[in-house]
């Protein structure tokens, strides 16, 4: 047997200690191609995590850190390759730390000592660094899942119904929302960190009717994206919001990207003025979660923010950053509109400055969408340039033909349209954009995309059937999330 290597856990592997006894069984495992799977603590309050995976298997050791305020986890590889006849074991260059600090525990991952902020364990799964070993990672969540409770990642939790579990996570906590949320138990004092204002400046008792009445932590958290997206807006705003309680499942769909974020509070930003508050707090107020519906249960696609205005605000705000002349953008600041009609007013401003047509270049999976048979009446069709998009947004009434530069630019986004086979009428079309990171160890080569929306006319909702269909088609055709 191959001399074993020394590790950043012990100066020395001894032979007796558990850590040393399980590290030689895994590479037993790996040489004979064995499965194993063990957890073990030891005397010395350590966890050690045994797992196989055919020819190659990984150690992962829970230990507490050194200031006792909270934990570290190191990974050791197993692996038998082709070359070897043998196996190795070597240290990862991943470690996972469970910090106890004043606002709740954290979690953090490090890739080569560099902190990996916001990535959660899901995430990690199928870094190329842990070579097809990351499951490992549900039993290291599990067991650190077994020394806390809810309420020492989010203090809150200990007052409110806590989200449904799911793997990967603990307690089907991300690291968005214990970043977030975790700042005490008091509800108003989080949401006025989230708001940026306090005292007299804050949210009231009344906002979102009523935030000691806010018992579900899904809803909790609908109320702060809504708090941080529209933080623009006067507290008198969320006084007239009337909040529905969500489900602990719901928690999964909730939330919109960074970027998406950022185009809302922009449009916010310099629109805040009442007639968009007044429509935002009918969208809010009049929500229904079966208007919306939800197909297909492994999209990316949220629930409560795909309701058309947050899309509309979305789109109207990345608009309005590309327009950078002086006088067409004081012309579109001066207006007083609604959202629709502030969103439209930016479509038709933006498409005028952007007329000069370019190319857009597809991948041979991708390519496959053009001219393809849907349904029996409805066939998908790719957009060949830029004008060909503008041509469509008119068409329809929306904002597509602002896509142009991003489409064309090869930035993991796709439009897609859908006509009526015999009439050649839009039915509708799709925005597809790459899932980051989110790629099959066996199939490493092929990109995983989500469907971000899929409208009608008007950025209208699609017909039940047609929606189904076009859905179906989309998940068939493409590697969809």
């Amino acid at each position: 047997m191959k001399e074993i290597s020394k590790t950043n856990k012990e100066v020395a592997v001894y032979k007796n200690t558990v850590y040393a006894k399980m590290r030689r069984a895994l590479y037993n495992a790996v040489n004979s191609n064995n499965k194993l799977q063990e957890t073990q603590w030891d005397e010395n309050g350590r966890c050690h995590i045994v797992q196989t995976y055919g020819d190659r298997g990984i150690i992962a050791t829970i230990q507490r850190k050194a200031n006792n305020k909270g934990w570290v986890v190191f990974f050791s590889l197993s692996m038998l390759t082709k070359n070897n006849s043998i196996p190795f074991i070597r240290d990862l260059n991943i470690r996972l730390t469970i910090n106890e600090t004043p606002s709740g525990v954290k979690l953090l991952w490090f890739i080569n000592n560099r902190p990996q902020w916001l990535v959660d364990s899901i995430q990690m799964v199928s870094r190329h660094q842990f070579h097809g070993t990351g499951f490992v990672i549900k039993e290291v969540i599990n067991q650190i899942g077994n020394i806390y409770s809810p309420e020492d990642f989010i203090p809150i939790l200990k007052y409110m119904q806590n989200p449904e579990p799911k793997e990967y996570t603990l307690y089907g906590l991300d690291q968005r929302w214990m970043n977030k949320l975790s700042g005490g138990t008091n509800p108003k004092q989080i949401l006025n960190t989230v708001y940026g204002k306090d005292g007299q400046d804050g949210l009231s008792k009344n906002a979102f009717g009523g935030i000691n009445k806010i018992h579900s932590f899904a809803t909790f958290v609908i109320t702060a994206e809504i708090v941080r997206y529209l933080k623009s807006f006067p507290s008198s705003f969320f006084d007239k919001i009337i909040i529905k309680d969500f489900g602990k499942s719901d928690i999964a769909y909730l939330g919109m990207t960074y970027r998406d974020v950022t185009y809302i509070q922009y449009f916010i930003k310099y629109f805040n003025h009442s007639k968009i508050q007044q429509d935002f707090i009918h969208a809010i107020n009049n929500f229904e979660m079966s208007q919306y519906p939800y197909y297909d249960e492994q999209s990316c696609s949220d629930r409560f923010f795909t309701s058309g205005i947050w899309q509309e605000v979305c789109d109207a705000g990345r608009m309005l950053k590309q327009i950078n002349d002086r006088a067409v953008r004081r012309n579109i600041l001066a207006f007083k509109g609604t959202v629709e009609e502030t969103h439209d007013l930016i479509t038709v401003e933006n498409a005028k400055l952007s007329r000069k047509e370019k190319k857009i270049k597809y991948t041979k999976e991708t390519i496959a969408l053009d001219n393809q048979q849907v349904t029996d009446s409805i066939i998908s069709v790719l957009p060949k340039t830029t004008t060909d998009l503008v041509l469509w947004g008119s068409q329809q009434h929306n904002c597509i033909g602002s896509y142009g530069e991003i489409v064309a630019g090869r930035n993991g986004v796709m439009i897609v349209g859908f006509k009526h086979k015999i009439t050649g009428a839009w039915v509708g079309h799709a925005e597809l954009a790459i899932c980051g990171g989110q790629v099959h160890l066996d199939r490493p080569n092929e990109t995983i995309w989500n469907i971000r929306q899929l409208k009608g006319k008007y950025n209208a909702n699609l017909n039940e059937s047609e929606d189904i269909a076009i859905r179906a088609f989309l998940k068939k055709t493409m590697r969809l999330k």
